[in-house]
């Protein structure tokens, strides 16, 4: 027992307590095993793979919501610049002067110097689906749709806007504001020793020459002078669509000289129904007599074929035409032609013989050579007085007072196929006692005359030679609208369009577009 002690206490001896013998070496640690070194290695790829993949998704995110935002401002943007294209249309559409047969046109919108897109725009006739033509659409198609494709400068999406109009039709003088309106051209042909003095304003869808031209009508080659005038309500300008001319010393303006396609130009009226119906055979007064047409019910007793009023036999004895005009509204004459020569005289007055407070429509329905010849042959040149009131004299004219008071619609184109220049009506439309062959012949020839009103002669042309010669004090006044005007002579005239404001203006027509039906967005 006691040496199994003692052998155990000398091991203890010789062992440490950590294990290992006293005086042996320390052993140094196990290093880790070989995988563990690659998991953690795949642990820190995975993790670097991880945000990468996080990051490109969170990049393309953000991608895609700036490349939506981008799209998105485009999509806003062409969206409206094809409603300005639609819009820019419509309005061109509500101007005076546009045509019937308008059919759009590309519109760039910009900002000051910087283009901002383009809009392609047509415009089509309802029931067709086609353009409208030159007189419009169908009658009764009152509607027009617009289309208006709009796309920016650059790379982007592109929007169409559609919109239906409907035509209303326009009162007020819409189509037609000014003294003078030409729908194709407006001349002017006063020679040596002549001045013509327009006070108002000229317009004209074609063309506008003031300067004087007599050689163009055998009147010599020697110029007289124009001048166009200012006053109440009417600045002296001359718009033409094309080319406006009127050039110093000769021509003189007080407004605006300006040929341009921007300008509004002027638009025909619609004749209000029954339209033109006249009657048939000849009606000549007699010499310093008066023939009374009684209209003053509202309804003129019957429907004239050709009037003719010979020169009455001295000046204070003239031939009269005396209509007695409604109360109130407008009362329907019918016509075939109207011929006044000199001392003679063409009244509006009431039903008791004053100043008249309704209105006459007097419609002349002969379809060629001249149907409103108003003033003597230049071989007399006495005084026609047209457009007055019952206290009209020779010595003391009395125009009427406003324009609207007496309303002349002349259907004809005044072509003729013979020249006559020596005996009234002239159908050369020319004073001249040589023979004129090179001026259009005339649906309206006013000369040696005063008086007030609207006269309205869509198919011919209109001349106005030596108007109120006799009288340059008491000028003839109002509002004329024709084919072609042309001035000649020693006229003075002098804007009224009091007449225009009893005017309706074609539905379906270029310039009474107002109300916007619906819009579409494709």
């Amino acid at each position: 027992m006691a040496m199994g002690s003692n052998a155990n206490n000398q091991m203890d001896q010789h062992l440490s307590t950590s294990g290992r013998a006293w005086g042996e070496p320390v052993r140094p640690a196990a290093p880790p095993a070989r995988g563990e070194r690659g998991a953690t290695m795949m642990f820190v790829l995975m993790a670097m793979l991880l945000v990468g993949a996080v990051t490109v998704s969170a990049m393309q995110v953000i991608g895609a919501d700036v490349g939506g935002g981008v799209e998105g401002m485009q999509a806003d943007q062409v969206f409206n610049i094809a409603q300005a294209g639609a819009h820019y249309v419509i309005g061109k559409m509500q101007l005076a002067g546009t045509l019937p047969s308008y059919a759009g046109e590309t519109v760039t919108v910009v900002n000051g110097s910087t283009t901002l897109g383009t809009a392609v725009v047509t415009v089509s006739c309802i029931t067709t689906g086609l353009a409208p033509t030159s007189t419009g659409c169908a009658t009764n198609d009152v509607y027009r749709r617009v289309i208006s494709v709009g796309s920016l400068p650059v790379s982007g999406p592109s929007r169409t806007v559609v919109a239906v109009i409907q035509g209303t039709a326009g009162a007020g003088g819409g189509g037609w504001t000014t003294a003078v309106c030409g729908l194709n051209t407006v001349n002017s042909y006063t020679a040596s020793g002549e001045t013509t003095t327009i006070n108002g304003d000229i317009a004209s869808n074609g063309s506008v020459n003031l300067n004087p031209n007599p050689a163009a009508v055998g009147e010599g080659s020697i110029l007289g002078t124009v001048n166009v005038k200012s006053g109440t309500g009417y600045t002296g300008a001359i718009l033409a669509k094309t080319t406006a001319s009127c050039t110093s010393p000769n021509c003189t303006h007080a407004g605006t000289l300006s040929g341009s396609s921007a300008n509004p130009g002027c638009a025909a009226p619609t004749i209000p129904a029954p339209g033109y119906v006249p009657g048939s055979g000849t009606t000549t007064v007699g010499s310093g007599t008066t023939l009374t047409i009684d209209c003053s019910s509202g309804t003129c007793p019957t429907a004239y074929g050709d009037v003719i009023l010979p020169a009455g036999p001295t000046a204070s004895s003239y031939t009269v035409l005396a209509i007695k005009a409604p109360a109130s509204g407008t009362a329907v004459l019918q016509m075939n032609s109207l011929t006044m020569h000199e001392w003679t005289r063409l009244v509006v007055e009431s039903s008791a013989g004053g100043a008249p407070a309704g209105n006459i429509d007097l419609r002349l329905g002969k379809t060629t050579t001249t149907a409103l010849d108003i003033g003597p042959y230049k071989n007399s040149g006495f005084d026609s007085h047209f457009g007055v009131l019952p206290s009209d004299t020779d010595a003391s004219p009395q125009p009427l007072p406003q324009a609207k008071t007496l309303t002349v619609w002349v259907k004809s184109d005044g072509t003729s196929p013979t020249v006559s220049t020596n005996h009234a009506p002239n159908l050369a439309c020319s004073q001249s006692s040589s023979t004129i062959t090179t001026l259009p012949n005339c649906a309206v020839w006013l000369s040696h005359n005063t008086g007030n009103a609207t006269i309205i002669a869509a198919n011919g042309t209109a001349m106005i030679d030596d108007a109120s010669e006799n009288n340059l004090t008491v000028p003839m006044k109002g509002a004329i609208l024709a084919k072609e005007v042309d001035f000649m002579g020693n006229t003075a005239f002098t804007q009224d369009t009091t007449g225009l404001s009893t005017l309706s203006f074609p539905p379906a027509t270029a310039s009474n577009f107002k109300q916007v039906m619906s819009w579409k967005d494709q």
